[in-house]
């Protein structure tokens, strides 16, 4: 993967097949039925924007080779690791690493598949915060 990227053309373009399909696939599940939200390069990462704030991010650099989809409230709002997530959230999906960033994970295809029901519950109650 080069260094930076300027578009998410240019970001998906250097992703291998398998990574680069559940990467698009989490793409259409964030924009779908969301006019609201806008697409953009943050952090090296597709980034979505809410109201002027970055609320999605997506991670394929982890030590575990994984894409992961976190959920956070911009990089200026403080985060309380003590404190319980904001979301209440039912299913597992998302591993809360503070009160405002939790973090779900996808090991391939498969297992977005498997996952995209609950995704899309949590991705629209995410984006209903303040």
């Amino acid at each position: 993967m080069v260094a930076a990227y300027d578009t998410v053309a240019a970001f998906l373009d250097d992703l291998d097949p398998p990574r680069r399909e559940v990467v698009e696939m989490l793409r259409a599940a964030i924009l779908r039925d969301r006019p609201q939200l806008e697409e953009h390069i943050k952090w090296n990462s597709p980034s979505y924007v809410l109201d002027g704030v970055d609320r999605i991010t997506i991670n394929v650099k982890n030590r575990q080779g994984t894409v992961q989809l976190v959920l956070h409230m911009g990089s200026t709002r403080r985060e309380d690791k003590g404190r319980p997530p904001i979301l209440a959230e039912d299913a597992g999906l998302v591993s809360w690493q503070s009160d405002t960033r939790g973090v779900v994970t996808f090991q391939d295809r498969g297992d977005l598949v498997t996952k995209q029901a609950a995704l899309n519950g949590v991705v629209t109650r995410w984006l209903q915060l303040t």
